[in-house]
């Protein structure tokens, strides 16, 4: 669901592959990327879809250039 710009628990984000939302702590959510790694926390409350997606995929960018220098 999408209220009034602000993530809700069900609601789907579009991430690059590998990349995941932890939800499991009710105040500050963690944007996670493959092998756990913590890209950044977000507060729970008025956190927005487009705000998660654009943090991730400038990691998702950033990382092939740390990766293939």
């Amino acid at each position: 669901m999408h209220r009034g710009g602000v993530v809700t628990d069900r609601e789907e984000l579009r991430l690059p592959p590998g990349y995941r939302l932890d939800r499991s702590d009710p105040d500050v959510w963690a944007l996670c990327r493959q092998a756990g790694w913590v890209v950044a926390h977000f507060s729970a409350r008025g956190v927005t879809r487009e705000a998660i997606e654009q943090v991730a995929w400038k990691d998702h960018a950033d990382v092939g250039e740390e990766e293939y220098p």
